[in-house]
């Protein structure tokens, strides 16, 4: 049996039937305001002053003036001449000196006084001045042996005598380090059972940055599996084998 279709229903359009509303636009809606309380106020009068300032004109007088009227003026004074009233005796006439033409121009003879002075005096310190000279090798030539010896450095051997200590580190068979000292007293065991070598190699040089320098060191070469790569590298001047080490030892302790 076919299936039916309902009809469909469309409500209907009510608001074609309402009325339309009545406004009336030939009357404007306008609200009335009150006028603002300040309209009728009268604005203030400030009475402010110029700031201009009427300064009075000085007369100041310049620095020139100033000095001019500090220091006293001082008035011309006329020197008048004193007359000589000397009884000099009158001058000698100047005698004309002699002289002799050479292509026209008069040339004056000099006198023989000054001459003679200036030959005097040239002769003088020529004399004088071979002498000192001769004086003055001589007295160099006799003097320069004794003065070469005087001046000879002279010298002076000093003899200082200083035992520096020397520190061996020997292993054991327990597997320390025994550090054996020599001096001038003689011998001793410094330290025994010493566990870490390259610990207490370190911790010495800490405690005292010259312990190197103040004592020569002398490690067994066997002692340096025990060392790090590390140490070493630091130590390594410090190994040395032992027939080196007998050798020194047979040579008088001459390290």
């Amino acid at each position: 049996m076919p299936r039916q279709i309902r009809e469909i229903r469309v409500p209907r359009n009510v608001v074609s039937e309402l009325p339309r509303p009545v406004v009336n636009t030939s009357i404007p809606v306008v609200r009335g305001a009150k006028p603002p309380v300040v309209t009728g106020i009268s604005p203030p009068v400030v009475d402010v002053p110029n700031t201009t300032i009427d300064y009075p004109t000085l007369d100041v007088p310049v620095e020139q003036q100033f000095q001019g009227d500090m220091s006293p003026q001082q008035e011309p004074q006329t020197s008048t001449p004193t007359p000589d009233t000397r009884d000099l005796p009158t001058t000698p006439a100047i005698p004309t000196q002699p002289s002799f033409e050479v292509g026209g121009v008069d040339i004056p003879i000099p006198e023989p006084g000054p001459l003679v002075a200036a030959g005097s005096l040239a002769v003088v310190t020529t004399v004088v001045t071979l002498s000192a000279t001769i004086a003055v090798g001589q007295a160099k030539t006799a003097l320069e042996p004794l003065l070469k010896k005087l001046l000879q450095p002279k010298k002076k051997k000093i003899k200082v005598k200083k035992v520096t200590p020397v520190l061996h580190f020997i292993p054991n068979e327990d597997g320390t380090v025994e550090c054996i000292e020599y001096n001038a007293k003689g011998m001793r065991v410094l330290e025994g059972g010493i566990e870490k070598l390259e610990q207490h190699l370190r911790d010495q040089v800490e405690l005292d940055a010259l312990w190197e320098y103040d004592n020569k060191l002398i490690i067994d070469e066997e002692l340096s599996k025990n060392l790090t790569k590390e140490g070493q590298k630091r130590f390594k001047k410090y190994f040395a084998a032992p027939k080196v080490i007998a050798k020194k030892l047979g040579a008088k302790f001459s390290f």
